[in-house]
Formats: C-alpha cells, sequence, structure tokens
C-alpha cells in the first residue's frame, strides 16, 4: 500500500530532479548522454517508483508517479523517455500472471537494474516480423539479430526485446547488456529527443538462460493497459516540455533590457503584449498537465471502469495534449524577437523535442481508433487484432 503524500514524494525528489535541470542545457550543446543523470534517479529510488513496498519499492500511484514524470519531463524531457522502456516493463511485471517471475524482476528493480527497451527494427511491415531470431540450442536459447529505436538500453542492466521463433509465434527477450555478443551504438540522428541514448543494438548469438525468452502467440495480446500506460509517458513529457517552456520564455523575458518594438514600456516584462503570450504559454501548459493527469487516473480506473475506456482516454488526450505543446513550444519565441532563436537560449528544443515525441505513435491513428469507439463499440484492442489478422489472410 502506498504511504506517500505528494508533499513526501516531491520533497524526497526535489534536488536530484533540480540538479538535472541546471545541466540540461550544457548536455544538450555536448550531446553528453545523461549517464549521471540516471544514476542519480536511480540512487533516489525514482527508477523504483511503481515496484510495490512489499517487493522493496515505493509503491505510488499511477497519478503521483505521472505527476512526478512531468516534474522529470520539466528538468530535462530526454530522460522520462530514455526511461520509458524500464517504467514499461516494470508495469509489464505488475500485471504479469507467473507471480515468481513477476517477484524476481520487481526485486531486482528495487534493488537498483534498470531494463531499456530495444523492440523495433528498420523496414519491418509489422511488429511481429521481427528479422531477430531466438532459437533453441540445447537447454538454453541463442539470439541473433539487430534492434533500433533502443531507447535507453545504452545506460541500462538489461535490455527487453523481442525475437521471432516462427511464423506464429514470437518472444519477449531479456539480455544482461554485460553479455558477449551484445553491441550498442549510440547512432539515433533524430533532431530532438538526442540524448535518450535510442540507437541500433546488435546480438550476435547472444546465449539467453530459458526463464528469461516468454514466448506468445502473434498478435495475441493479453488485454491490459500497458498500452496505454506507454502512451501516458509521452504525454507525461510532452507535458513537463510545456512546463519548461513557459519557465524559459519567463526567465528569457524577465533578463532582456530593451523593447524595440513597443518602447512604451522599455522593460519587457511590463509590456502588456508579452504579458499575453505568457498567460496564453502558461494556460496551455496548465491544460496539458490537467489533462494528463486527469488520463493517469483513469487508467489507475481502469480496472472498475474496463480496459476501453483507458485506451480510449489516453487516445483522446493525445492529440489535445500535442496540439497544446506544439503550440506553446512555437509561440514561446514571440516574447524576443529574433534574440530568441539564438543558440545561447537554446528555445527551439522545446519544439525539437515536442515534435519527435509527437511522431512516435501517429496521432492520425488515435483519433480514428477513438472515433470507431464511441460510433460503433469496436474496442481499439479489437481494431489491432482485426488489423493484424487481415495481414495474416493476405499473405500467400
Amino acid at each position: 500500500m502506498n504511504t506517500f503524500t505528494a508533499t513526501e514524494l516531491s520533497e524526497r525528489f526535489a534536488p536530484v530532479l533540480a540538479s538535472i535541470a541546471d545541466t540540461a542545457l550544457d548536455r544538450e550543446a555536448d550531446r553528453r548522454l545523461p549517464y549521471d543523470e540516471v544514476n542519480a534517479l536511480r540512487d533516489s529510488g525514482f527508477t523504483k517508483l511503481r515496484v510495490p513496498q512489499e517487493f522493496g519499492g515505493l509503491g505510488v500511484t499511477l497519478p503521483q508517479f505521472t505527476r512526478l514524470l512531468i516534474e522529470l519531463g520539466r528538468a530535462d524531457s530526454n530522460l522520462p523517455q530514455l526511461l520509458r522502456g524500464h517504467f514499461g516493463f516494470v508495469e509489464s511485471r505488475l500485471a504479469h500472471p507467473d507471480p515468481v517471475g513477476r517477484e524476481r524482476w520487481l526485486r531486482r528493480v528495487a534493488e537498483g537494474v534498470i531494463v531499456g527497451n530495444a523492440q523495433s527494427e528498420l523496414g519491418n511491415a509489422s511488429f511481429w516480423q521481427n528479422a531477430t531470431r531466438v532459437t533453441r540450442d540445447g537447454d538454453q536459447w541463442r539470439l541473433t539479430g539487430r534492434k533500433f529505436y533502443s531507447t535507453g538500453s545504452l545506460l541500462a542492466d538489461w535490455i527487453h526485446t523481442t525475437a521471432s521463433l516462427d511464423e506464429h509465434r514470437s518472444a519477449d527477450v531479456l539480455v544482461p547488456t554485460s553479455l558477449r555478443g551484445v553491441s550498442q551504438f549510440d547512432d539515433w540522428d533524430g533532431f530532438g529527443q538526442r540524448l535518450t541514448a535510442s540507437g541500433t543494438t546488435l546480438f550476435e548469438d547472444v546465449p539467453i538462460h530459458p526463464e528469461d525468452v516468454e514466448i506468445y502467440d502473434n498478435g495475441r495480446v493479453r488485454p491490459s493497459t500497458l498500452a496505454a500506460f506507454f502512451q501516458l509517458v509521452h504525454l507525461a513529457t510532452l507535458s513537463g516540455i510545456a512546463r519548461a517552456a513557459v519557465d524559459d520564455a519567463a526567465a528569457f523575458v524577465r533578463q532582456r533590457q530593451r523593447n524595440l518594438v513597443n518602447p512604451a514600456y522599455p522593460s519587457p516584462k511590463d509590456d502588456p503584449l508579452v504579458q499575453q503570450v505568457i498567460g496564453r504559454i502558461t494556460s496551455a501548459a496548465y491544460a496539458a498537465e490537467a489533462t494528463t493527469l486527469a488520463t493517469a487516473q483513469a487508467i489507475e480506473d481502469a480496472t472498475d471502469r474496463g480496459l476501453d475506456h483507458a485506451d480510449v482516454a489516453v487516445y483522446s488526450a493525445q492529440g489535445v495534449v500535442i496540439d497544446l505543446v506544439l503550440g506553446v513550444a512555437t509561440e514561446l519565441c514571440e516574447v524576443g524577437g529574433a534574440s530568441a532563436v539564438t543558440e545561447r537560449f537554446r528555445l527551439d528544443r522545446h519544439w525539437r523535442n515536442a515534435r519527435t515525441l509527437a511522431s512516435h505513435n501517429p496521432v492520425i491513428y488515435r483519433h480514428r481508433l477513438v472515433g470507431d469507439f464511441v460510433l460503433n463499440g469496436v474496442s481499439p484492442n479489437t481494431a489491432f487484432a482485426r488489423s493484424w489478422d487481415q495481414r495474416r489472410e493476405e499473405r500467400p
């Protein structure tokens, strides 16, 4: 049972979040991966927030977790994205049907283990058409393949990946990053979220313990709130970006000493037009955060309300939050003219990071799923399964 208040959690993590925020611009300028910052989050207990207290974690609620994740995104939006796979893995263990495996991994996370993500491959037509293969080799397995978008894996102790067994089955595979045959490359070249340790992971005949291979049928996903949770992390990160953009815009205005466009107000912070801009983006950031927290509560309540409502809530919020945050990240430049776009302030990073996050899971698909559910009662999970069945029928 969670025994922490919101104030206690805020006070516990305030020092590490402040330290991360203080060095965020320098990391961006130097393209320095946040090794020290991830270790500081681990040492503070941030990486075990959702692990139940009975297993050594903090056992916070999903809304409490989301609020803290927004603050982490405010400090540096690379970090919640970098840890998204880790937090998603923890969430998957919380709902795992095997109590032994569930406890084993939750205790490992409570002890400080960080799990990275390496799921997707370039050029594959679907999530389950992996060129990466896992094959039986006596009393163990062997893993061979190449993954891209390996978010967080460069800074992790284990990698959570997927591999094909045959035409109809795949497996979740857990791989220690220290094993021979595991190679990782920081070759992510996106224009935003540059420090998320997202790049290529290469597996070359890596030996895998049998307990770390979990086999499932393609296209058959156990109903859960996991998909909604992964999108919630994006929403929290975006909301954090909006808060950071407002912080930076206000700080930029306060340090300005001239107002060439409107000399009636020599100090830009006293200019009513500048105040309007700050007011608008503050309101938008507030709305994005409030929507995200409401979505977290909807997912938390999903056991009582049904899983469809969790998916629909997060997909509905996705389009609204993305529009709000991209608007904030664009309009903040209105407070300073050309001087607001100098490299010294790096205000552009807020738009670049938000646009990159918004591109990971295109919102056009989410709008359609919500519309189909409202009009026809088709759950997002059913729509997804139908799409996979159609794909199978079309194959020769």
